[in-house]
Parts: structure tokens; C-alpha cells; sequence
């Protein structure tokens, strides 16, 4: 039996859709079929080749169906919807999508140290085959903004425009409770989040400059003054503009800057120049899984406030049935996000499309997020 795949053509490649022998799966293991797959922004990075990850299947947000269990599991049968915590908090070895074959396929097999950690989660058949590609995003913003929350604050600065910014301003501004800023990159961006995300009082500000001055308007002397708004910092950007994120919030707001989560990616080496000793990647990584509490580290120059920083890389099944309940819940408040939904075949040319070029724009519309049709049989 053969099964169909949207598989790359070597690192940096473009994609095309395969046919790949079905496999049974193995004592402790489980065959999944996707439904709907998003591809996300970590995806695009590899598509261009800016990361080395080897797997030519990528693909770790969506709902799937179990379709056959080997010896062993008790976990979940047949018929069962799961979504699958790409990120296994014990094995390096197992991270979907990237070191292991994705979900861009219409058939997937889990090794069994995923299976028997409990890295597929079940979740409700009402929640829609798309909206279900957000529940893994929904789970890490959800944790971010909760190791935020450890220390008092007024103002949420977001810097990253991409699915996971606009996702975590759409949910900060739904709680409510604090101001919320949302750093743009590019002007396509800005223009998109300030017509999808109106009417919640989003701030929406370039940048650079506009930050700044935004900055002075709110805080007009915020070096180091403690009687200031309080300000957490969420950096949902990739790994090359996160040490940049980090400092343009810091030249802003001061010390007025009393928490800062990398949810984004890091270098090994990466390192603010205004937070000196802040070991960025070993902050997020000492997170991996989403623990509660998190790991922190405080940093302070002695003039200025303290600032905690927390990270993370992943979070606890727990989360995402949390993540796929609210969901659920909100009727498809969070579905403006899902931009593009396209088939199999047309999910791949949009996919070429996006990787031949250098930004999220095509044909004139930004792509948000994609969701490719897997299986049309199982959506719901």
C-alpha cells in the first residue's frame, strides 16, 4: 500500500507531492492520518534552507486519526482524533517534522518512545480539521503569556507579526487586562493585523522609529524609573531577529521592561547586548516541554529593575488539550488567522511559491498561515 506525501527535494529544495510505501506500524507504535496540516513559519526556514533539520517530510500542527496500532499500545485505537506533541521532552531524537517524518503526508508512523511518553493527545471531534492546526500554537503562546504573568505587568509588547505574534495579541486582547502592542517587521504585515485584528485595541506599530516613539509617548523618562508602566516582552520572531527584538524593546521602554519570554527561535550563542550573561538559548531550552513553574533567570544591572526571562521549546500534552478546549470554545474567533486553506496538490504549488519567494506575500495576499487538505475524507 502506498500513501501520498508532500515531500522536499533536498535541503533548501522546493517540494513535490510523492507516492511512499505505507508502513505497518511496530510493537509499540501508531499509524496516523492527518487530516489538515499547517505549515508554519519554522517549516518555511527549512523549505529555504536556513536550517539543516533533515527530515524531507515536515508538517507537526493538525488533528489525525489513528488508524492502526501495533502490539502493546493501550493508549489509543482506531478511530481515535489526537493531535501529536511534536516536541518529546526526554528524546531528542523524536521532534516531528523536523528529525523525524511530518504530518505533510497522508499516513504517518510514531515510534513508540512518542506513544508511550503520551505524545498523542486526544482531542474533541467537534473542533474543526482546521481550527485544530492551531491548538499546538495556541499551547505555546498560552505558556508564554503565563510565565509573563509571574511578573506583574501593563503592557504587552509582541515583536513578530507572524502567526504566532498576531495569535498572541489576539489572545492577550480577548483576556484583557493590559495594553497590547504588536511589532511589525514589514509593512505588509502591519497593514494585514491592523484590518484582520481591529476593533480589540491592538496598538500596531513598525519597527524602529514608530516604536520608539510610541515608547516616549507611554513612558516619557522610562530609564530606570520604577513608578512607570510595567512592560513584558513576548519575542515570537525566527532565530535571526530575536536578539534584535530583544534589544528594540529594551532601547524603548528602559526600565520600565520587567520580563522577556523567548518563544521564537535562538542561536546557541545568542546574547543581548543589554542583558549581558543572559544565556538566551539555555533559558529556552531548560524549558522544553513547557514546565510549570518555568525555569527562569533574573537579570539586573543594579540601577534598574529586575527582569526575568523565560523561554520554551514545546509544551506538556495537558496544555494542548487545554489549548484545543479553548479552541473549541471560541466558536472560530481565532479561524481569521487560517488564511489559505488549498488541497493537497494546490497546498504544494502555494508552497513552492512562498519558498521562491523572500516574504509571505502572494499574488498580492499575504499568507498568514497555509492549511493543506490531507485527507478530505476525514475533514470536519
Amino acid at each position: 500500500m502506498e500513501h501520498l506525501a508532500i515531500e522536499r527535494l533536498g535541503l533548501g529544495g522546493l517540494s513535490k507531492v510523492t507516492a511512499r510505501p505505507t508502513p505497518a506500524p511496530g510493537r509499540g507504535e501508531v499509524l496516523l492520518a492527518p487530516e489538515a496540516v499547517s505549515l508554519c513559519g519554522t517549516d518555511i526556514q527549512m523549505l529555504r534552507g536556513l536550517r539543516d533539520d533533515p527530515s524531507p517530510v515536515l508538517g507537526h500542527e493538525g488533528a489525525c486519526r489513528v488508524v492502526e496500532v501495533g502490539a502493546d499500545v493501550t493508549a489509543v485505537r482506531p478511530g481515535d482524533r489526537v493531535v501529536v506533541n511534536p516536541t518529546h521532552p526526554g528524546d531528542p531524537s523524536f521532534l516531528l517534522g523536523h528529525n523525524v517524518d511530518g504530518l505533510f503526508q497522508q499516513r504517518v508512523r510514531i515510534a513508540a518512545s512518542a506513544v508511550s511518553a503520551g505524545l498523542l493527545v486526544p482531542v474533541d471531534g467537534a473542533l474543526g480539521s482546521g481550527t485544530a492546526t492551531l491548538v499546538e500554537p495556541m499551547a505555546v503562546v498560552t505558556y508564554a503569556l503565563d510565565c509573563l504573568a509571574l511578573s506583574p505587568y501593563e503592557e504587552l509588547v509582541i515583536v513578530g507579526d507572524g502567526l504566532i505574534g498576531n495569535l498572541a495579541a489576539l489572545r492577550a486582547a480577548l483576556s484583557g487586562g493590559v495594553r497590547v502592542t504588536l511589532v511589525h517587521g514589514g509593512e505588509a504585515g502591519l497593514e494585514w493585523s491592523a484590518k484582520q485584528l481591529s476593533g480589540l485595541g491592538i496598538r500596531q506599530v513598525r519597527a524602529g522609529a514608530d516604536l520608539l516613539d510610541q515608547a516616549r509617548a507611554d513612558l516619557p523618562d522610562p530609564a530606570g524609573a520604577d513608578d512607570g508602566r510595567r512592560v513584558a516582552v513576548l519575542i515570537g520572531t525566527h532565530r535571526d531577529r530575536t536578539v534584535d527584538g530583544i534589544d528594540l524593546v529594551r532601547q524603548a521602554y528602559g526600565g520600565a521592561v520587567r520580563a522577556v519570554h523567548v518563544l521564537g527561535g535562538v542561536y546557541a550563542d545568542s546574547a543581548s547586548r543589554y542583558f549581558p550573561g543572559v544565556g538566551l538559548a539555555g533559558v529556552r531550552a531548560a524549558n522544553t516541554g513547557g514546565p510549570l513553574p518555568p525555569h527562569s533567570v533574573s537579570w539586573s544591572d543594579g540601577s534598574t529593575p529586575p527582569v526575568r526571562f523565560t523561554g520554551n521549546r514545546g509544551v506538556t500534552g495537558t496544555a494542548l488539550a487545554a489549548a484545543a478546549a479553548e479552541l473549541a470554545d471560541a466558536g472560530g474567533r481565532y479561524d481569521v488567522l487560517l488564511t489559505h486553506r488549498r488541497s493537497l496538490a494546490a497546498g504544494t504549488d502555494l508552497m513552492n511559491r512562498m519558498v521562491e519567494g523572500d516574504g509571505r506575500v502572494v499574488d498580492d495576499e499575504l499568507v498568514m498561515r497555509l492549511v493543506v487538505d490531507m485527507n478530505e475524507d476525514l475533514l470536519t
